[in-house]
């Protein structure tokens, strides 16, 4: 399941970086600090499924590090916080629109619940 190019959303979260033991490149573990209060940002939805996200971001986040994504009051959804985890986060340039950010996916902790299928539906309904 993904969005539709014409479909991308953007939506204003609240992330919250949490402690985070992750793989450096050398083969070593190293501990990453979690952050003490929760950053407000405006993320653009480039793919969602009900396992994952997909985001473009200003900002990189490390593979393996995990945060709270707080998702704001949505049509009939309330604010909904989700456990995420950084699977990749890539530096992408658009030399045609002088623009760069970091494309950004994301796993759920707990994946397919109800909350997710719908925050779904919305996404794909333009409905964010």
């Amino acid at each position: 399941m993904s969005i539709n190019k014409d479909q991308r959303v953007s939506i204003r979260v609240g992330i919250k970086q949490l402690t985070s033991i992750v793989k450096a490149s050398g083969g070593d573990y190293e501990v990453v600090p979690g952050d003490d209060k929760t950053i407000l940002t405006k993320v653009k939805i480039l793919d969602m499924s009900s396992g994952g996200l997909c985001i473009e971001a200003k900002h990189q986040i490390k593979e393996g590090v995990s945060f709270d994504l707080e998702i704001p009051k949505i049509k009939n959804l309330d604010t909904h916080t989700i456990r995420c985890e950084c699977t990749r986060s890539i530096f992408r340039e658009d030399p045609l629109y002088n623009k760069s950010y970091h494309e950004v996916g994301l796993k759920f902790e707990q994946p397919n619940n109800k909350y997710l299928k719908q925050l779904y539906e919305l996404a794909i309904a333009k409905k964010i």
